[in-house]
């Protein structure tokens, strides 16, 4: 039985982890923080929108791994302790780039219409008179805290060891210390670890040294009704998580503080402003989360130095985090890794 270290407890660590212990591994998952996070805390993956969007990011290579990852969430939620997290309404695409976006979708064979002015307004429950929108069925959205915590639940109902509160001091290829004294030892590391990296992990895997923090801005509103599938726009998105909906797109390369910046909150909100006009109205309380960029904006699957990495997923972490699960597993297991995948090895850097 193969063992191992995961460090970080992210939606990609934690998806990771359960997918390792379901193909027969035993694992070990090392998160710094606290189990009971918040929007407001260091973790990307609880400050973030949730959406699962394949086709909105604008035209990739990757982009059929992207919509196998979308897959394998409609696949892995029945059953899951995070079921009731995850839904899959689809998504509507407003503005300049929705007739690249219904091409893109229409290329792939994935189902996406173009919606007249009250076809819009019926899927979207918004009044704006708005013209050449397109209708996307693969787009979901889990939302982050809830699934959070149901992905823990399943980690540990498979037998994953997580240990919230164990920061990480020092590594090799098969140990990690953390600064509460502890030691474990594993067979492979994999490290998941965001943008809050420290010099020894990066000693031991050179490519974490190419991830780049960009700050993001999300917004809650008040509509007049809920909100079904997300509303991309120009300069904005609409998503609607557990109990609120949330405005954001914003992003702000190379700063890691969480201070908010009115001017950019104006912005989303003129955003959504000029394509509903008084439909959107703010609250009090935006927050921040910072992303881990990668140079190219996919992420980096596989050894790096010593260790295994699954780091940079710049904004489709939550989208992504299935399919690297899938290649982590791979990798881990020595089964073969097809060309697909190992295009996001982090070899396509060079040297970090």
């Amino acid at each position: 039985m193969k063992s191992v270290i995961i460090v970080g407890a992210g939606v990609v660590g934690l998806m990771c982890a359960a997918r390792l212990a379901k193909a027969g591994a035993r694992v070990t998952v090392l998160e710094a923080h606290d189990e009971n996070t918040t929007v407001w805390g260091p973790t990307a993956s609880a400050s973030a929108a949730g959406m699962l969007s394949p086709l909105t990011e604008g035209s990739s290579p990757h982009q059929g791994l992207a919509l196998r990852s979308l897959d394998l969430w409609r696949a892995w939620r029945n059953g899951s302790a995070w079921a009731d997290a995850v839904r899959f309404d689809g998504g509507v695409v407003a503005g300049a780039k929705a007739a690249n976006v219904l091409e893109r979708a229409q290329a792939a064979g994935r189902e996406a219409q173009l919606l007249s002015v009250g076809a819009f307004r019926k899927r979207t429950g918004f009044a704006a008179e708005v013209e050449g929108s397109v209708f996307l069925a693969d787009e979901g959205f889990a939302d982050p805290l809830r699934t959070l915590s149901g992905l823990v639940m399943d980690a540990r109902a498979h037998g994953v060891l997580v240990n919230f509160k164990q920061d990480v001091l020092d590594l090799t290829a098969n140990k990690v210390g953390t600064y509460l004294g502890a030691t474990f030892e594993a067979d492979i590391v994999v490290l998941t670890p965001g943008v809050w990296t420290i010099e020894k992990m990066i000693d031991m895997a050179p490519a974490l040294r190419l991830v780049r923090p960009a700050k993001g801005c999300l917004v809650p509103v008040n509509l007049n009704h809920g909100l079904a599938p997300s509303l991309h726009g120009s300069g904005f998105y609409l998503a609607q998580q557990r109990d609120q909906v949330v405005l954001g797109s914003t992003m702000d390369f190379d700063r890691t503080d969480r201070s908010i910046d009115p001017t950019q909150v104006e912005g989303l909100f003129a955003a959504a402003d000029a394509l509903l006009p008084g439909e959107v109205r703010l609250t009090p309380k935006p927050w921040t989360g910072i992303r881990p960029m990668s140079p190219d904006g996919w992420p980096m699957i596989g050894p790096s130095g010593d260790v295994l990495i699954a780091a940079g997923h710049s904004r489709n972490g939550w989208l992504l985090a299935p399919i690297t699960a899938e290649i982590i597993t791979a990798y881990v297991m020595g089964s073969a890794i097809p060309p697909e995948w190992a295009a996001l090895s982090p070899d396509r850097f060079g040297q970090a």
